[in-house]
């Protein structure tokens, strides 16, 4: 009956607005149509291959060899779904498979990718490579509303280590992150990397899942987040990815992704009392 309730007030809010009602799409691999055909926002150095894409510049190379000289530096790239979900309130759970390499002939890497919960369709500030994560402009701070868990392949003088989990809200100073040196895991290994990020709107609590694929989920965040403090009711959902002054490969290979529109905390609660 309780269900039944909710689920009558959800359909009366959802009818409202396009962006208000359930979401879900999933793209199992990306091809050269993934931004061509308006399925994506592909901004910066975004490059579709042949099952997947390529957020930054892959390594030049000519006559099978690499040449340093021509590593991509300070290069950033993003990618966004082609229309705004409901944010806030939600509950919202993504999956996707990443995969983060050292070019051929390099000892270090960076600086990493984000998932980012955009205001807007814009690309990414400018100058916002390197430590930026191509989420914040390095002029301009992070006065901004957006959200991004960050997947960070570079140890910065602010940062645990090179190879961490943040939350990031106003700036690359996360507001809470997570090392995965002690987990075996690394992000910059090479090896496709499953990670799942869930929101419970109800709780406001923000769970982030990594695993190399085909290995059980680890969760090494449970961070309270209250979505209507941070974003916009409404948001654009992708990934972003940087290098700086050293370059590696970011793959994005797969993507599913579901918002599923809550009634506000006031309306529920007055009708649980009632019923």
């Amino acid at each position: 009956m309780i269900f039944l309730v909710l689920l009558s007030i959800f359909l009366h809010q959802a009818s409202s607005s396009p962006v208000n009602q359930p979401l879900s799409f999933s793209f199992s691999s990306f091809s050269q149509l993934s931004c061509s055909s308006g399925s994506l926002i592909c901004t910066g150095a975004v490059t579709p291959y042949n099952g997947y894409l390529s957020l930054t510049s892959e390594p030049f190379q000519s006559n099978s060899s690499y040449y340093s000289a021509t590593l991509p530096l300070n290069e950033v790239g993003r990618v966004l779904y082609k229309q705004p979900v409901i944010a806030w309130p939600a509950m919202i759970s993504t999956t996707f498979t990443i995969r983060i390499s050292r070019y051929p002939n390099t000892t270090d890497s960076a600086d990493g990718m984000t998932f980012v919960f955009a205001p807007d369709s814009n690309p990414s500030p400018p100058n916002s490579y390197g430590s930026s994560l191509g989420i914040f402009s390095r002029s301009q701070g992070g006065n901004v509303s957006q959200l991004a868990v960050e997947l960070d392949t570079y140890k910065n003088g602010f940062d645990m280590d090179g190879n961490h989990i943040g939350i990031d809200t106003t700036s690359v100073l996360s507001s809470f992150a997570a090392s995965l040196n002690s987990t075996g895991i690394d992000l910059k290994s090479g090896r496709p990397i499953k990670v799942q990020i869930d929101y419970d709107g109800w709780t406001k609590m923000l769970y982030v899942s990594v695993a190399y694929h085909g290995y059980p989920l680890q969760r090494f965040i449970e961070k309270p987040i209250i979505m209507s403090e941070t974003v916009p009711s409404s948001v654009y959902v992708g990934f972003t990815a940087a290098t700086g002054a050293i370059s590696e490969s970011h793959h994005l290979l797969d993507w599913t992704f579901t918002t599923f529109p809550l009634p506000s905390y006031s309306l529920k609660k007055q009708n649980l009392v009632k019923h």
